[in-house]
This record gives structure tokens, sequence and C-alpha cells, in this order.
């Protein structure tokens, strides 16, 4: 289910809550102001059997909705599971390779990538540490740079693991100048990761390309670019 069908339910329900309790509040003031029904209601047993009746219905209505958001709730917290499965690595807490697929999509259906900038990142040592120290603590290593990477890109554009030790960027209206500001702060991220964390140092390895200067029109055309220099 989307996500605007849930909010769109939970409003209904919200509305309908608070339709009963207004209705609720009226027909006790409408019995509780006037003296006279008052004193008929309660001196008449089946008029009075009535409306405990229609309080009772009242209160289980009321609950009802309660359980409705609860289990509301429960839908949309297992909805966020499973879209955290489908598009997060489960190792790094990043987005995965099917959101990297995604981007692929967004970019090849029409979308002006005229400004686009992309860039390729590999932990260039990650294979040393798994040998030296094992597989492990290169988990660690990935997780570490995972975050650091994640943390510098969210004011630039997407980063996502498109592979074991590859990690694509996406930036939007991307200059030279903003690239380099991007791989800038990234390595500044990195060193001090480095002088602080006590664990191995990262070093990374990076391409990028830019397509104000490559003029391509097609998203694919554009990657296949960037890992060709990758692998120069």
């Amino acid at each position: 289910m989307s996500e605007d069908y849930f909010k769109s339910y939970k409003m209904f329900k919200f509305v309908q809550l608070a339709l009963l309790v207004i209705f609720a509040i009226c027909f006790f003031l409408f019995i509780f102001l006037d003296e006279s029904l008052r004193v008929s209601v309660f001196s008449n047993k089946v008029l009075l059997t009535i409306c405990v009746f229609l309080w009772a219905f009242m209160l289980y209505s009321v609950a009802c909705i309660i359980m409705d958001f609860r289990l509301l709730e429960g839908h949309i917290v297992h909805d966020h599971v499973l879209k955290r499965a489908v598009y997060v690595d489960t190792l790094t807490g990043i987005p995965n390779r099917f959101s990297c697929d995604q981007i692929f999509e967004k970019y090849e259906s029409g979308t002006d990538i005229s400004k686009l900038g992309c860039a390729l990142i590999v932990i260039d040592n990650l294979d040393e540490i798994n040998r030296e120290h094992g597989r492990s603590s290169g988990n660690v290593a990935l997780k570490e740079f995972s975050s650091v990477v994640e943390r510098v890109s969210a004011y630039y554009g997407f980063v996502g693991r498109n592979n074991g030790n590859e990690f694509l960027v996406v930036i939007d209206n991307c200059t030279g100048d903003k690239m380099d500001r991007f791989m800038g702060e990234l390595q500044k991220e990195i060193d001090i990761y480095n002088k602080t964390s006590g664990g191995y140092a990262i070093r990374i390895k990076q391409s990028k390309v830019l397509n104000e200067v490559l003029g391509l029109d097609d998203f694919r055309e554009l990657v296949a670019k960037l890992y060709g220099i990758a692998k120069v």
C-alpha cells in the first residue's frame, strides 16, 4: 500500500473519531442541560435502557477507532520495514544496488541530465584490510566509510552502494566546483576519521564525470563513461 493511502485512511479515521466525540458531547449536553428530559430519561426504564445502549455503542465505536489507529500504525511500521529491506543495504545502512537501479530508471525517463555529475568511489585498501585483519574488520571499514559518505552527500545528492566496494554518487546541477567541494569535504571527513577512530585507516580512490562537459543524452552512457575512467 502506498504512503498516500495510509495518510488518507488515517485522516478518515481521525475525522470519524472527531465526529463521534462531537456527537457524544452534544448528546450528553442535550440530556443533562434539559432538566425535564433528564428526569424523563431516569424515570422511564425503557428510555434509560435505550440511552445506556446508545452510550455503550458510542464507547464501543471509540474503542474500535482507537484500535484502527493502532493497527494502522502497525501497518505503517511494517511497510517502512519492508521498504527498508528492499532499498537499504543491510550491512552499511545506505541505499543499495536496487536503489541505484531506481536512480537509473529516474534519469532514463526523460529527466534532464545536462547538468548531472557522477562519481564512483571505492575503498582502495579494503582488500588489504580484509587480508591482514579479517573480513569483519573490512565490514567495519565499509560501515564507517558509508556513514561518512552518506553524511557528506546529504548536502549534494544521492549516494548508494552499487556493488561490494563501489559507491555511486549522483549530483544534480553539478559543476566542476561543486564536485570538487564534495570530494574535498569527503576527504576531509575521512582524514578526521583516520586520526580519531583508532581503527584501520581508510584510503579511497575516486573517479568523476560532469555531463556539462560530456554533453551525453543517456544516463547509462554517462555511468559507463564513469566506470571506463575508473578502470584506467
